[in-house]
């Protein structure tokens, strides 16, 4: 891919633009499942694939954004996302029954779920060393804001109108990144000639399902022997697609980036930063919620402003990597994180909602903080003909990663609501809190984990464009 210095803000903010129209879809119905419940007249287990069929579609497409922008071109690929992404926004306001939005919604995980790692790429292609830092910031901050508003727009379009509004809202985002992107964006090279390998397709989307499901369902089936069974399962179908594709340049999913010790750590600390984060994101409303017996409309007001404070904080992360490097972040990073942890580790059911608020801006700030770290140092340790592979390779273990700890977070909470056998309110607020400690210890024990490989791995602002 061409580089390109005259224009590389307009390029950043592009492929920013891409990442804040995958993340808004992926979070656009959320807030209003409730609604749609009612609406389509339907039941909780039904309602869930809403989210859930998105999640796993994505996770299931994401190995093979690489070879797709290999063979047709990044950027061609790109706009035909879009332009499909933008065909299934227009479908899916029509649809006329809970299962024709829920087959929108998969078919949305396969479009729009690829923009994420797809804009990843193309900026550590077409930016120069020099400026990537500045937009993985930039890039960072669209998908915070791509997590953020969602939620608040849907609560106002929910309680003011009708849910088809969040996706005609959606259509002039869509138009603009497809403009843009036809405009904006450097051509690449496709290499036409490439041959999908059907095996190994068929390898990698199978075991990314089964273990997608297998992790998801850890709530259900617990540590079972069905769990164990179909996890192998899955966990053999990649084993078999690793022996058939190590060293294969023209593989599917290049394995390539492994054997750069700075990807791989990267992508390790990115894993416990997963850790740290979803589950005490997925834990934070029902502490809310079920341990300091907070409304719903409170506890998402709570939450807003942590939020906020994750897409304040980016440019004071990007400052400190571009002038301080990558080892000053993370440690930095942890210590606001930490910090932001401690009143957590030992909750009193009495805690004023303030001293709650306070500190999950803190832990927010350094949420930002991590999340730059991870994504630049990983893009930034692989040349960039590989980007699109790393970029693959991160963003489905992400998916992987996020559906075990969030699985793994739900089970933990069960157990201590069985092992307490809470009846009462004060009995379940107990258990609550309990489980806020436990999971709370379990994200700063994997915070910990990152400092060594910061200090052996992560290189000082002098060493960083090497």
């Amino acid at each position: 891919m061409t580089k390109t210095k005259d224009n590389s803000m307009a390029i950043i903010l592009t492929l920013s633009l891409a990442t804040l129209v995958g993340c808004m879809n992926m979070g656009l119905f959320n807030v209003a499942l409730p609604a749609l419940m009612v609406y389509f007249n339907t039941d909780v287990t039904t309602i869930q694939w809403i989210s859930s069929g998105f999640t796993l579609a994505a996770g299931v497409i994401t190995p093979v954004v690489g070879f797709m922008g290999d063979k047709f071109s990044y950027k061609k690929t790109l706009i035909t996302v879009s332009f499909l992404t933008l065909v299934l926004t227009v479908v899916g306001i029509f649809s006329w029954c809970i299962e024709a939005l829920i087959v929108v919604r998969i078919l949305f995980g396969l479009t729009a779920g690829m923009l994420m790692p797809l804009s990843m790429a193309m900026l550590y292609q077409s930016v120069p060393k020099s400026q990537q830092a500045k937009a993985a910031g930039i890039w960072g901050t669209a998908n915070l804001v791509g997590g953020a508003i969602p939620s608040v727009l849907a609560g106002i379009i929910v309680d003011n109108a009708t849910w088809h509004m969040l996706l005609v809202m959606m259509i002039p985002l869509v138009l603009l990144l497809i403009v843009c992107s036809m405009k904006i964006l450097p051509a690449d090279d496709a290499h036409g000639n490439m041959k999908l390998d059907g095996m190994g397709f068929a390898l990698t989307i199978v075991g990314s399902f089964i273990l997608l499901i297998s992790f998801s369902s850890l709530s259900d089936w617990g540590f079972s022997a069905k769990f164990f069974a179909v996890a192998i399962v899955g966990l053999v179908c990649m084993a078999l697609y690793v022996k058939r594709s190590w060293g294969k340049e023209d593989a599917m999913l290049n394995l390539s980036v492994l054997k750069y010790p700075r990807y791989i750590a990267a992508l390790i600390a990115d894993c416990m930063n997963i850790i740290a984060l979803y589950m005490v994101n997925f834990l934070m409303p029902l502490f809310l919620q079920k341990g300091l017996g907070l409304s719903a409309t409170l506890a998402g007001t709570i939450m807003l402003p942590a939020s906020l404070v994750s897409i304040v904080a980016m440019p004071f992360a990007t400052k400190l990597l571009t002038t301080k490097g990558e080892k000053a972040l993370a440690l930095t990073g942890i210590g606001i994180l930490l910090f932001g942890s401690s009143i957590f580790l030992n909750i009193d059911p009495k805690i004023p909602v303030a001293i709650v608020v306070v500190f999950m801006c803190i832990r927010c700030f350094g949420i930002a903080f991590m999340n730059l770290l991870t994504t630049n140092t990983a893009m930034a340790a692989v040349p960039p003909e590989l980007s699109g592979h790393a970029s693959s390779l991160t963003n489905w273990v992400r998916q992987i990663v996020s559906a075990l700890i969030i699985s793994l977070a739900s089970t933990i909470i069960n157990a201590q609501l069985v092992a307490s056998n809470a009846q009462t309110v004060e009995e379940i607020s107990a258990a609550y809190l309990t489980s806020t400690s436990i999971l709370y210890a379990i994200s700063c024990a994997a915070l910990i984990i990152i400092i060594p490989i910061a200090l052996k791995f992560f290189r000082g602002q002098k060493d960083m464009y090497i």
